[in-house]
Order: structure tokens, then C-alpha cells, then sequence
């Protein structure tokens, strides 16, 4: 099966992207990153302005670490003789897997190299922009979103930080059929629950919950190599839907003793040290 995965570059998805890749570097013939600071998105410094002023210094902190530190970190990394946080541009140039950045993974470009390559399924993995339906009928086989958090629950961006808050601490990774425009919605293939117990820092779980892919994307690929038609039951918890955290949100994250991001978060990426559960 050939494959495309499609990632948003990141410190929490980062140990996962790579693992995935080196593992399955055979059948993934494609990878396509967003660019989250394009135009359309208003840019760094507007983003960073409209955060600064909605949520605090503190998520802005947490999202500069989690999106924008890593080259720094890798800098460091380096001069410390450790090889941790290679690029995911790095890991596909060692497999000679294409890799393209995209401001709109919806321009007839992009979907022209799902078709240049022949793509049977489009793998999605944190990923921030909404496929339109010309992309989504691109892969011969579809599109699969894997969405970290236990669907129906939590749809939408940061689910992590959501799980914790609101659905009583149960992490998971969930992955669907992406049929339309609608958030985090298709039909489920599959599912898988993750223990999570007493992380130090929001980043921390983050980093825990999205390791799990290295394991949960296999399984997923296995299945549907057997079966395209497997869908998982429906599930019996309710359904929720959160965008960004207010300000409201954030305060009762502080309230419950969980920072957002920590020293040792920093110290542990650049001294290459996982963190599974």
C-alpha cells in the first residue's frame, strides 16, 4: 500500500513522525507538512499577537516550545554530541522519500502529487488544515485521519489538554475514515486506550499520547490491508467538540497543579530522552 502521512511539525509528534517513518519507510511514499505560520493563517506575529491577548504569556510560551523551539533545541542537541530531534525532512531525505511543506494542502498542486505518486491512502497525524473533497477523493483507498483522543470525545484542536480537563483523563488514539469537511468525524476503524499517570507538564502528556502512534499506526495499517470495511463499534461516550483553550480553560489547567511546559520538558528533548508510558 502506498502512502502518504501528513504531519504539523512538532515537538509532541516529533519521536512518533520519525519512528513511524524509519519503520515504514517502504510503503510511505509521501510526506506532506503543514506550514503553520502561512499568510492565510495570518502569520507568526499575528498568531502570536492574537494568542498573547486571548490566552497569556504561558500558552504562548507553551506553543513556542512545542512549535517553533525545535531547530534551537536541535542546535543545542548537537553541541552536546547528542542526535535527537532530527528533522522530518532529514528522515525522509535518508529514505529518499519526498517531503513538501504546504501552505493549503488543498491547492491542485498538492493534490496533483497524490496522484503523481500514485497514493492509495492519505494518513493524517496532527494535522491543522481541513481537507476539501478534492483532496479527500485523491488516495485510491481514502483518507485516515488518526486523531489523539478517544472519539467521539474531545473532536478538534488540542485534544490532549481537553482529555485532561473533560473526559476524566482518558488519553487514546483514534483513527476514522475522512469522508467530508466535518472535524474529526468519520467513521471509527479503530481505537486504542493509553495510560497517562501523573505527567509533570501538559507538554509532557502530549510527548506520552502521541508516542503511542509508533505502535497504533501498524495495527491500523494492518487492519485495513485485511479489510477496508472494518469499522470499530460505536462508541457509547458523548461527543465533544473544543477549539483553542480560553482563558477560563487555562486557569483551571493551573488549578489543577498542571503547568503547561517545564524545564525538564526542554532538558529531555535536547538529552534525547523518550517518553513513553
Amino acid at each position: 500500500m502506498k502512502v502518504a502521512l501528513s504531519n504539523i511539525e512538532n515537538v509532541a509528534t516529533q519521536e512518533a513522525m520519525v519512528t513511524v517513518i524509519r519503520r515504514h519507510h517502504r510503503d510511505i511514499k509521501l510526506v506532506i507538512l503543514s506550514d503553520p505560520y502561512s499568510k492565510k493563517n495570518g502569520g507568526f506575529f499575528t498568531q502570536l499577537t492574537r494568542n498573547l491577548n486571548l490566552r497569556g504569556l504561558g500558552f504562548v510560551n507553551y506553543l513556542c516550545v512545542k512549535m517553533t523551539a525545535m531547530p534551537i533545541m536541535r542546535w543545542v542537541s548537537n553541541l552536546l554530541g547528542k542526535q535527537s530531534l532530527p528533522s522530518i525532512r532529514q528522515i525522509c531525505d535518508t529514505y529518499q522519500i519526498p517531503c513538501i511543506k504546504v501552505k493549503d494542502i488543498n491547492a491542485p498542486d498538492v493534490v496533483a502529487q497524490i496522484k503523481k505518486y500514485n497514493i492509495d491512502l492519505l494518513a493524517i497525524f496532527y494535522f491543522d488544515q481541513i481537507l476539501q473533497q478534492p483532496m479527500i477523493d485523491a488516495p485510491r483507498l481514502g483518507v485516515v485521519n488518526f486523531h489523539p483522543a478517544y472519539l467521539p470525545s474531545c473532536r478538534g484542536l488540542f485534544p490532549i489538554l481537553f482529555s485532561y480537563l473533560y473526559n476524566q483523563q482518558q488519553y487514546g488514539l483514534s483513527a476514522h475514515w475522512v469522508t467530508n469537511t466535518e472535524i474529526d468525524a468519520g467513521p471509527l476503524i479503530a481505537q486504542c486506550d493509553i495510560r497517562c499517570d501523573q505527567p509533570r507538564s501538559l507538554l509532557q502528556l502530549d510527548r506520552m499520547v502521541c508516542n503511542q502512534f509508533t505502535v497504533f499506526y501498524p495495527q491500523v495499517m494492518a487492519l485495513l490491508s485485511k479489510d477496508l470495511g472494518v469499522l470499530a463499534p460505536i462508541p457509547t461516550v458523548p461527543e465533544s467538540y473544543y477549539s483553542y483553550p480560553n482563558r477560563a480553560h487555562l486557569k483551571e489547567l493551573k488549578m489543577r497543579n498542571l503547568p503547561l511546559v517545564c524545564s525538564k520538558d526542554i532538558t529531555d528533548l535536547i538529552l534525547d530522552k523518550a517518553q513513553s508510558r
